[in-house]
């Protein structure tokens, strides 16, 4: 019996970006990206996701202090909006915005930008979630419709709110009922993280943001456009949605090694980790093994992540059944799969708001051809 036609796992092994047309793709270099991006590593959870970011522990905690000492509200006021883990929070996704930013999209033009943005349009963007279902924004409109009217909030509000978890609703309603509030104190919390923690960090990540941009730009002028794609999307395969007309690829420091997308008003924003982030060490010792090389078979030094790959040798499963199978929880089982994506060891499929991951069909073949590779080399 081949387990992967197993109903509960099975999925298109071809995922079409293109839907019939000609997607623009660009390259956009940024640092506003990598502004946003860093502020949500440092809301991420000590106990679960520290783990899935390389700018490590001690930067995330130091960031944290200076933007306490800067002002003391600053990190809940963003977590609030931007997801903390905290019950209530919402989980807001501004990198969608950047791209509309009028040039040159730098952090604080970008939040002068947020300030002059129709209330509307930000009160959507904050109170976009998961699985608020297809009709979403019209009953939004419908709610800011009926704020805005002489009789105030009252029965599609009250529908709208209902799509919302219990522990999330209050904030909700505080959004509805004053969002130039909202705005106010989360434009100053973003400029307190600007100032406190980012301006010192910029100089040095916009020179390695370009060199991965001028990378990118190389392998798109020789390749076909879905073959860029797909080796742009770092072992991602995404199921493109109706509408889809544009694909934003933004390189970033901070996210690395994971890769954070999303989808909005017909534009993908995906951010990838770069891969110049340190020095090639073969620049110093010629012995030394590539990057890629040692990305690869550092992620086959752990026991679980070789287990997690025998698992995957007999079919395609869900995070939830990994975790499960391995008995392990659900954080560290997300931290080994982003570990073995980033070597190209497996690929991670979303489909319809749901992931799984799937072994790679070269992966012998290639760990084969990374160590035959590093070792003529060093036998020439």
């Amino acid at each position: 019996m081949d387990t992967r036609t197993d109903p509960h796992v099975a999925a298109p092994r071809v995922v079409d970006l293109r839907r019939g047309r000609t997607l623009d793709v660009e390259i956009l270099v940024c640092e506003t990206y990598d502004f946003l991006i860093s502020l949500h590593v440092a809301l991420a959870s000590a106990e679960h996701d520290y783990a899935d970011y390389e700018v490590g522990r001690g930067w995330i905690e130091a960031a944290r202090e200076k933007c306490h000492a800067a002002n003391p509200d600053a990190l809940s006021i963003l977590g609030r909006y931007l997801g903390d883990g905290r019950p209530g929070s919402l989980h807001a996704t501004l990198i969608s915005l950047v791209w509309r930013c009028p040039a040159p999209r730098d952090p604080l033009g970008f939040l002068a930008w947020l300030d002059e943005l129709p209330a509307a349009q930000l009160t959507e963007v904050l109170l976009d979630q998961e699985g608020l279902g297809s009709d979403w924004s019209e009953l939004l409109a419908g709610a800011l419709e009926e704020a805005s009217s002489a009789t105030g909030p009252g029965a599609t509000q009250r529908r709208l709110l209902a799509r919302y978890p219990d522990d999330m609703r209050p904030t909700v309603s505080a959004v509805l009922s004053d969002i130039e509030g909202t705005r106010a104190e989360l434009l100053s919390s973003l400029r307190v993280w600007h100032d406190a923690v980012f301006a010192d960090e910029q100089d040095r990540i916009l020179p390695l943001l370009r060199q991965e941009a001028a990378a990118m730009e190389r392998r798109r002028t020789e390749m076909p456009q879905d073959a860029f794609i797909e080796q742009a999307m770092r072992g991602v395969q995404w199921q493109s949605p109706v509408g889809l007309r544009q694909i934003v690829f933004a390189p970033s420091y901070f996210c690395r090694p994971a890769v954070l997308y999303h989808f909005w008003h017909g534009t993908l924003t995906f951010c990838a980790p770069i891969v110049y982030a340190a020095p090639d060490a073969r620049r110093s010792d010629p012995r030394a093994p590539d990057e890629e090389t040692l990305r690869f078979f550092l992620a086959l030094g752990d026991p679980s992540r070789l287990r997690i790959l025998r698992l995957l040798s007999e079919r395609q499963m869900y995070l939830t059944e990994l975790a499960e199978r391995m008995e392990l929880t659900k954080a560290t089982t997300k931290h080994h799969m982003v570990k073995l994506r980033d070597a190209g060891l497996v690929t991670l499929y979303d489909r319809e708001r749901m992931t799984f991951y799937e072994l790679r069909p070269d992966v012998v073949r290639h760990a084969k051809q990374l160590l035959s590779n590093y070792l003529e080399h060093h036998n020439e």
